[in-house]
């Protein structure tokens, strides 16, 4: 398969699989904390990588459990994908978790919770370093 066709596909792809995240998915905490993060099919399109993130602020999901419960929708994917594409073969889904955005969001939080001790200090004129 070339380049240009499989990049179409994973954009079709990703599309369908967000539309079924969105419309057909019954569990809240997936529909509402789960995004899609990355679509790759292997070259010879027989496999396809779904990235999921998963962005919880508070901590207090169970990560785990929400791959797992992804993992089971694996077949539910590949369905909907093979009725909604013109493709030869419908690839096997793989299910991968990304934790980049997650983590990118608690340094955000850090960082400005250095940024206000910083303003703090310069108020009251005691200086931090």
């Amino acid at each position: 398969m070339n380049d240009r066709r499989k990049r179409g596909l994973e954009k079709e792809i990703s599309r369908i699989v967000g539309m079924t995240l969105l419309t057909e998915i019954k569990n809240e905490k997936i529909k509402n904390l789960v995004s899609i993060h990355k679509v790759e099919l292997t070259k010879d399109g027989r496999y396809l990588d779904l990235t999921f993130s998963i962005l919880d602020l508070k901590d207090n999901i169970n990560k785990e459990r929400i791959a797992e419960d992804l993992n089971k929708l694996k077949g539910f994917f590949r369905k909907k994908i093979g009725s909604q594409l013109s493709i030869r073969f419908v690839p096997e889904v793989r299910i991968h978790m990304d934790d980049s955005v997650e983590y990118g969001v608690k340094i955000a939080s850090i960082l400005n919770e250095i940024k206000k001790k910083i303003t703090i200090s310069n108020n009251r004129n005691t200086g931090l370093f």
